[in-house]
């Protein structure tokens, strides 16, 4: 939530244009040159938190800032929700697949913040920047979520939080609704492999 900050400009971000199968010409006569540096973070997109209280975190959040359901995820019953996307209520407006992401878990902390980043080769720039200082946990991707479908990379933090880079989510506006589904469903991903336990464990303070 923010109030009472003023809006600033967006800062310019010089990127590529990327040909394609159907725009072959979109950078025509131009040399792709990727720097080695860390690219610009365009924002702080959601956070993740896990929970023993899930069902009265998830219930305030909708209650309080009015967040509505993109994907609920459950283990063995329909009615044992463990997992639950939720994104603003901004009417016709379509807006980020979620804001906030809500863990049953038998801790109570965070479990990630993520950060979208101008492109997919960003994500892969980052990557290999952070690989390259040798000095960071290497969590989980690169690859493609289906809930959401960010293309994603997780990093550790010296203090042992999780950090996501992304680019390309879904959008949704408050008329497409909700949807329940398992968890062999829900957390697997479009491509690249399934979440490790280290990731998923990890819940902070």
């Amino acid at each position: 939530v923010v109030h009472g900050v003023a809006e600033l400009p967006p800062l310019a971000v010089a990127r590529d244009p990327h040909n394609t199968g159907d725009e072959p010409l979109r950078r025509k006569g131009r040399l792709m040159r990727l720097s080695k540096s860390p690219t610009m973070i365009k924002r702080i997109a959601h956070g993740v938190m896990g929970t023993p209280k899930f069902d009265e975190t998830v219930k305030w959040f909708r209650d309080t800032l009015g967040f509505i359901r993109s994907d609920d995820v459950y283990a063995g019953s329909p009615d044992h929700i463990i997992g639950s996307f939720n994104r603003l209520d901004r009417g016709d407006d379509y807006v980020d697949h979620h804001v906030f992401f809500c863990i049953r878990h038998e801790k109570a902390g965070l479990n990630h913040l993520s950060y979208e980043v101008p492109d997919i080769d960003a994500v892969m720039q980052d990557h290999e920047y952070l690989k390259s200082l040798n000095k960071y946990e290497h969590m989980w991707g690169i690859g493609r979520h289906l809930l959401g479908s960010q293309v994603y990379d997780y990093w550790c933090d010296p203090w042992g939080r999780s950090h996501e880079r992304w680019a390309d989510t879904d959008r949704l506006n408050a008329a497409q609704g909700g949807n329940l589904l398992s968890v062999e469903q829900g957390f697997q991903s479009q491509w690249g492999e399934r979440p490790p336990t280290k990731f998923t464990d990890n819940i902070q303070p």
